[in-house]
């Protein structure tokens, strides 16, 4: 039961979004939680996105991610390489659905002290439109107090 409760980390995120309109960079750094349940290893943090605050989890499985957000943006997708899988995406905008095609998923990590990097890339989709290719990278590493 103590493993459930999570190892705090430290989460540097990293997104590279390539469209037709340019190139642009996003990252962020935050502090969350990480922790194992069976196969599944599970990052849980808060993200701030203008004046709203975005409770995010990010499900790593073995060739798989699964990115859930809640709050100010609500959004749940399945990443799965190389495959295309569908989700969905809302804000005060309205409900859109997503699909991506996954080129990429790796998940490196080694404990003691605790640091890994996740690696995703793909190509979005919002309802018939492509939206670009998106490569995130989440570098995580055990707090220290």
């Amino acid at each position: 039961m103590k493993e459930q409760l999570g190892i705090p980390v430290s989460i540097d995120f990293e997104t590279l979004i390539k469209d037709p309109s340019g190139r642009e960079k996003i990252s962020f750094q935050a502090n969350g939680l990480y922790y194992k349940k069976d196969d599944l290893t599970y990052l849980l943090f808060d993200e701030n996105h203008e004046d709203r605050k975005v409770k995010a989890t990010m499900k790593i499985g073995k060739g798989e991610v699964t990115i859930i957000r809640n709050g100010g943006v609500t959004m749940r997708h399945l990443y799965k390489v190389n495959q295309t899988t569908e989700g969905t995406f809302s804000n005060e905008l309205g409900v859109f659905h997503t699909k991506a095609y996954t080129k990429k998923c790796q998940f490196l990590v080694s404990e003691g002290p605790l640091k890994g990097v996740l690696q995703l890339g793909y190509k979005l989709f919002v309802g018939d439109e492509n939206a670009g290719s998106y490569n995130i990278t989440v570098s995580i590493k055990e707090a220290t107090t």
